[in-house]
């Protein structure tokens, strides 16, 4: 098994809190990760699977029944689908449960934002995605892993998915009926299926590019704010990554628009059922800039490095794929997929427009001899 980068932090935070919260896509190893780190400690625990509506509904109906259970630790499995999370969770930091109480979503889940802010600032609220990069190097070697880079731009990081490569693609799309389906929040139920699938499907196709919220609208037969929120509803699924337009009025820049990448690559391929390799495809730039942006924006919020994140494009098609900007710092980047023999051999270059707007920034092209920096830069 990969070890995780929060292995260490999540193992402190069970011996210390009574409350710990961990978010992150169905089928990450939020399970796999709790499971290594108590049977290292060798504590018991008991497991409540709120995904089945007979359990939610008796827990929601009576969770004094939480107190009864006498084991050290309790998860609470899937609890984005409890409509009284928020006072289970008073019940557990006042002392009326005798259990640590671990809790698990893949949505994030109805609470209020001030304790949400404060289990964040104590320790106790922790991210996890599909492994990434950095954490499959440390498993496997450097050398090997990126030599497995053209099957990760393929079919992603998900290990059901990379563990049974010749059912990858139906795995895949069964994590997306899966999402569609059953993993929003208490409040957030929809459906318009088909509606959600078209969207998705062109965000794939048109990965990267700037987005018109009423050219998807129309082609998907609803109105914009329908599509701003199924996009916002995605995010909070950890399916998508938004980035917003970086501008400071200078001539040219776009600024009311955004870039949609994919959590994963193996499920933007699923919803464009494309799985060739790269040296077969058209679109090689595109899975580049998705796969660097999708790892690097995983690195910053494992790691709770906080960061303003945008890509910056003008009228003219000048265009930065991806910049952060911190306290002070700026920092931009362009993906060039040269490492592949097979690739462009065109020279990206950094746009000399963008270099004249802000000369404080710090640029970078993402080539074979610069991402695995990007990819874990903490400053």
């Amino acid at each position: 098994m990969i070890e995780r980068g929060i292995h260490a932090a999540v193992s402190k935070a069970f011996s210390e809190s009574k409350l710990v919260l961990i978010e992150g896509p169905k089928g990450a190893g939020k399970q796999t990760l709790i499971g290594k780190v108590l049977e290292l400690k060798s504590m018991s625990f008991a497991l409540i699977d709120l995904s089945q509506k007979s359990v939610r509904k008796s827990v929601e109906e009576n969770p004094e029944q939480l107190a009864e259970y006498d084991e050290p630790f309790l998860i609470l499995r899937q609890a984005q689908f409890l409509s009284n999370l928020q006072s289970i969770l008073e019940m557990t930091l006042t002392g009326k449960l005798k259990a640590t109480l671990i809790v698990t979503c893949s949505y994030p889940p109805m609470m209020d934002p001030e304790l949400r802010e404060a289990l964040e600032i104590e320790g106790m609220l922790f991210s996890l995605y599909a492994p990434s990069f950095s954490e499959a190097a440390h498993h496997f070697g450097l050398n090997h892993e990126i030599d497995l880079m053209e099957e990760r731009l393929i079919f992603g990081n998900y290990p059901k998915v990379l563990s049974d490569l010749d059912n990858a693609s139906t795995h895949l799309s069964e994590m997306i009926d899966d999402v569609l389906q059953t993993q929003l929040g208490a409040k957030d139920r929809v459906n318009k299926a088909d509606k959600l699938m078209k969207m998705l499907k062109i965000l794939a196709f048109q990965c990267g590019d700037p987005i018109s919220y009423n050219d998807i609208a129309q082609r998907c037969g609803v109105d914009n704010e329908t599509i701003e929120r199924y996009i916002d509803l995605f995010e909070k699924a950890f399916l998508l990554i938004r980035l917003p337009s970086f501008h400071n009025g200078h001539r040219y820049e776009l600024k009311k628009t955004h870039c949609i990448y994919f959590q994963d690559n193996g499920i933007r391929n699923a919803l464009i059922q494309n799985f060739h390799e790269p040296e077969f495809r058209n679109d090689l730039d595109a899975l580049w800039r998705n796969y660097m942006i999708s790892e690097r924006v995983k690195w910053l919020r494992t790691h709770r490095i906080k960061k303003d994140l945008y890509f910056w494009r003008t009228h003219t098609r000048q265009q930065m794929d991806f910049i952060e900007k911190g306290s002070d710092t700026l920092m931009a980047y362009k993906a060039d997929p040269s490492m592949f023999s097979y690739a462009s051999r065109k020279k990206v270059r950094i746009p000399k427009s963008f270099e004249g707007c802000y000369p404080e920034a710090k640029t970078s092209v993402l080539n074979k001899t610069t991402y695995w920096n990007f990819l874990t830069r903490r400053s």
